[in-house]
């Protein structure tokens, strides 16, 4: 996690923004799941299960603890070849890690 005085760089090329709406009735996994299929090109139902991987519930339980307001709240997790970064104010970037970058603010701009 980070405070919004500090910086997280991504070294990965940005694929996927998008945006989550902590108001809505969907669950911020299933907003995620959504970025990563984006990325991927193909429908939700075919991401590989993120299970063994991330615990989703926990994920649901930290954003559902911080209100929308909140941008200092920053997750990072790689999933496959994705690096996924997910901020409290319902901000998403699924970057490639197999296309390298020199070191960039992961969000920097609004571009993707």
């Amino acid at each position: 996690m980070a405070h919004s005085d500090q910086t997280v760089y991504r070294r990965s090329t940005p694929v996927v923004t998008s945006w989550y709406d902590p108001e809505s009735d969907e669950n911020i996994s299933e907003a995620i799941v959504e970025a990563i299929a984006n990325a991927e090109g193909v429908c939700e139902t075919e991401v590989a299960s993120m299970y063994e991987t991330i615990d989703l519930d926990a994920v649901n339980r930290l954003f559902a603890s911080y209100g929308k307001s909140s941008d200092s709240v920053l997750l990072n997790f790689n999933f496959e070849n994705w690096d996924v970064f997910v901020r409290a104010d319902g901000r998403i970037r699924v970057c490639d890690t197999a296309r390298v970058t020199d070191p960039e603010p992961v969000f920097q701009d609004s571009a993707v």
